[in-house]
């Protein structure tokens, strides 16, 4: 049975997205589903290895000599669940519900981030009642992740110099800028020795995590970062497991370490209980009620001493958060790190940092430290998944064009800023530097958590206002 009903196409397109499961790297069925659509639409299309899909729509009548638009979204999502969730990515449809005007997810990431703008595409393409050019719609893979997706596009298939981006989580803003980024992962071999202490398990959660740009500076608590600053204070402890965090571009919400100690049992709830009340005061206005379970939990091995004390150290030094912003441009973040992800997993010790960053130079900078860092401290470091920022470009008639439309549509004036995010606009613009990109988007709210939730009554205005800007261009 439908949740949003099939009067407005956007609404079931969106809809139908959530039941097909399309985490990054699992993007096949619903690449074929974009497939199915052009095929029964009678459109061109062609894909790609990595499940990419660009479907070409001809320009409606009288609009045949306007120059092509670009409409672009990528159609992976970020696969995140609360820890009493039992939903199963790779193959559970999302059990989303309406609630107080917005959808949401039971448990889980929404997918709004970028469903909404795959759904205004094909509504779009499905609509032979409106005004536009002729349209290159680009769907593209693990943007979520490596942006591997718009780096493997075969570029020559896009002939387009005009671009509508529909990646954005603000209704009336329009991103005009965006960071660059690369990933920092730094690993360890560990030695293990036979355990006779009391061993315990300690699992920090409630805290609201988010989007890793977007968030970034509103000093939310990162859950590794923390449980860190728990086991330096807890001081006579030997790890045997540290985990938390399910995605590097999420400030995580959960972690948990088991750990062996000589401490009485009194001894450590009690400078637990101290350092947990300091936190919950310092984010008393930033984010959610830090909690804890301490469950005492049997093990036979432990993590030789010198090796845990490095990864305490390692994590507890680590850099995190907001690192520059900008006095020009209203306090924009400039350049941040999130430690995203710890595991252990066969005797290997990994961790996980995304850093962004408007220059390249911040981001270089910051790879460089962590680099030293992991020198110093005995750690294998290396660096991954690169991609450019995207400039702000001084002369735009699309811009100009947008903001027009957005006045006609809305009685207001949009509202031009740079944002902290990876887009992939970016990518295109180091393709094509003439390639004239505006990014737009409804009202989601707390993406890459399990809160997130799109505003219906935005996700409306939202389409309303692209079909303006596509009649005007």
């Amino acid at each position: 049975m439908s949740i949003l009903g099939n009067e407005k196409n956007y609404l079931k397109y969106f809809e139908e997205i959530t039941k097909i499961p399309h985490g990054s790297y699992n993007e096949k069925a619903l690449s074929e589903y974009l497939i199915d659509f052009a095929k029964a639409h009678n459109l061109q299309y062609k894909t790609d290895d990595v499940y990419n899909v660009i479907i070409y729509k001809p320009a409606s009548k009288g609009y045949e000599d306007h120059e092509t638009i670009a409409l672009q979204s990528h159609i992976d999502m970020v696969d995140e669940k609360n820890s009493d969730s039992m939903h199963d990515f790779s193959k559970d449809p999302l059990d989303i519900y309406v609630e107080d005007g917005f959808i949401k997810a039971k448990g889980t990431t929404l997918g709004a981030d970028d469903g909404a703008g795959v759904a205004m595409i094909l509504s779009v393409l499905d609509d032979d009642t409106l005004n536009h050019p002729a349209i290159e719609a680009i769907f593209t893979t693990q943007e979520e992740t490596t942006m591997e997706g718009a780096f493997k596009l075969k570029y020559e298939d896009i002939h387009a110099r005009r671009m509508i981006n529909l990646d954005g989580e603000e209704e009336g803003i329009s991103s005009t800028t965006s960071a660059g980024g690369i990933d920092v992962i730094m690993t360890k071999k560990l030695q293990y020795e036979t355990n006779s202490d009391k061993a315990y398990k300690l699992h920090i959660f409630g805290l609201n995590g988010g989007h890793s740009g977007v968030e970034i500076n509103k000093e939310r608590g990162n859950a590794l970062k923390l449980i860190s600053r728990i086991a330096k204070k807890l001081d006579e402890i030997t790890l045997v497991d540290i985990n938390g965090g399910l995605k590097i571009n999420a400030i995580p919400r959960e972690a948990y370490i088991i750990f062996t100690t000589t401490l009485s049992d009194d001894e450590l709830r009690a400078r637990l209980e101290e350092v947990v009340k300091n936190i919950r005061i310092e984010l008393e206005h930033t984010d959610g009620r830090l909690e804890y379970q301490l469950d005492e939990v049997e093990v036979k091995e432990k993590i030789v001493k010198n090796e845990s004390d490095a990864i305490i150290d390692l994590i507890y030094l680590m850099p995190t958060g907001l690192r520059h912003k900008s006095d020009l441009l209203n306090g924009l973040t400039t350049a941040s790190e999130n430690i995203g992800i710890v595991s252990v997993d066969n005797h290997i010790f990994k961790l996980e940092i995304s850093m962004r960053g408007a220059l390249e130079s911040y981001i270089r900078d910051m790879a460089n430290e962590l680099f030293t860092l992991g020198k110093v401290m005995g750690f294998e470091t290396r660096d991954d998944n690169w991609y450019p920022a995207w400039d702000y470009m001084e002369h735009s008639h699309v811009r100009d064009m947008m903001c027009e439309a957005y006045k006609e549509a809305t009685g207001k004036d949009m509202v031009l800023e740079g944002i902290h995010a990876g887009l992939e606009c970016g990518i295109f613009k180091n393709k094509f530097p003439e390639m004239d990109i505006v990014a737009i988007g409804p009202n989601i709210l707390d993406c890459h958590s399990p809160s997130e939730r799109i505003e219906i009554a935005s996700f409306d205005r939202s389409y309303e206002f692209l079909k303006v800007l596509l009649s005007k261009l």
